[in-house]
């Protein structure tokens, strides 16, 4: 028996992989703060848990490892990443779970979007620099003001978005030409401002004051692309690309996969320069001239991991694999595999019984 801890339990693509391994028999854990999780139904076990930045956090994590011996964490909550991983040697002499995860180093260069941008910039790396979009960080309201007013100058649309964070936390488009009395009456929200609104919500704020680390930049209407990817000590072993065809709220809901040559180059070079090991995730969008940039990276395993399974390698059990030194033999992934998200009702027993 293999028993496995999800930080998030919420990652129904995550189970289905792992409801797929056939080489182990395997018991999972789910954490959630939602007391009425809908996956419970499909976990062996769930917690309700606090929010990751609680100083309990880990004490309470450990009380559930050990209570449940879990032989492996797949962690899933990005904000979450890097204290788990300062804890690793904790974790691991108290209840003997190990972690499947890049290195502390490498998550905190790939979490943050501005430290990430900043090293592939000073890396010197050909033919990588070129796949950063134009950006500024900011730190204050002023900043952030003065910056936007020059990028929309420059750039017919912008977007700002935070320096940290997942599933579009803090995105938004600024956009002068969009018809927003139309958006307020006709349209499906959206995430375009005005430059007069951005102006307005901001408006309580004092010009020094500090915000979250923001990034202005130029926005990039092109063709969105995944890149799943199974690596182990920097060198890629495996990887499924994929094209987004719908977005909703950060997450990918209507998707293909599909190869695309120029994007694993840039994988390649990322993953080297950052050493990145097991699941991560790569996204990149074209600009208007139809050239690839980098987003962001996810270091951790994605909502859409289940895709790279439908389409002939089930990461998950390859990097349980390779965390426990045992052999995988990855395929090339199959092209045209078409998914789509949608919802259903399930019964689920109350958590407390």
């Amino acid at each position: 028996m293999l028993t496995l801890l999800l930080t998030d339990g919420e990652f129904t693509g995550l189970i289905r992989s792992l409801r797929a391994i056939q080489t182990e028999n395997i018991r999972i854990i789910g954490l959630t703060m939602n007391p009425y999780l809908p996956h419970s139904a499909l976990l062996d076990a769930s917690y309700l848990t606090e929010s990751v930045f609680a100083q309990t956090y880990i004490d309470n994590l450990i009380s559930i490892l050990q209570k449940e011996k879990v032989d492996i964490i797949l962690p899933i909550v990005s904000e979450g990443l890097e204290s788990l991983m300062s804890a690793e040697t904790e974790i691991k002499e108290k209840t003997g779970a190990v972690i499947l995860s890049s290195c502390l180093d490498a998550l905190r260069i790939a979490n943050d979007k501005i430290s990430l941008y900043d090293s592939i910039q000073s890396s010197r790396i050909d033919d990588l620099s070129e796949i950063v979009p134009k950006y500024q960080a900011v730190y204050t309201k002023q900043v952030l003001l003065e910056t936007v007013d020059q990028f929309v100058s420059k750039y017919k649309k912008i977007c700002i978005k935070k320096a940290r964070g997942e599933n579009a936390e803090g995105f938004w488009i600024i956009d002068n030409e969009s018809d927003h009395s139309d958006m307020l009456f006709h349209g499906n929200p959206r995430r375009h401002l005005s430059l007069n609104s951005l102006h307005d919500m901001m408006q309580d704020l004092n010009p020094g004051d500090l915000i979250p680390p923001y990034i202005v930049s130029e926005y990039l209407p092109g063709e969105e692309w995944d890149c799943d990817i199974l690596c182990m000590d920097g060198k890629i072993i495996s990887i499924t690309t994929r094209i987004n065809f719908v977005m909703h709220d950060g997450l990918t809901s209507v998707l293909e996969t599909r190869d695309q040559p120029q994007l694993k180059v840039y994988c390649e070079k990322i993953v080297a320069l950052l050493h990145l090991s097991y699941i991560v995730c790569i996204s990149f969008r074209a600009d208007v001239d139809g050239h690839f940039r980098l987003l962001e990276i996810n270091p951790r395993i994605m909502g859409n991991i289940y895709v790279s399974t439908l389409a002939g390698n089930n990461y998950v059990e390859m990097a349980i694999r390779l965390l426990q030194k045992k052999p995988i033999h990855p395929v090339p992934a199959i092209n045209g595999i078409c998914t789509a998200m949608y919802y259903d009702q399930i019964e689920i027993k109350p958590l407390d019984k």
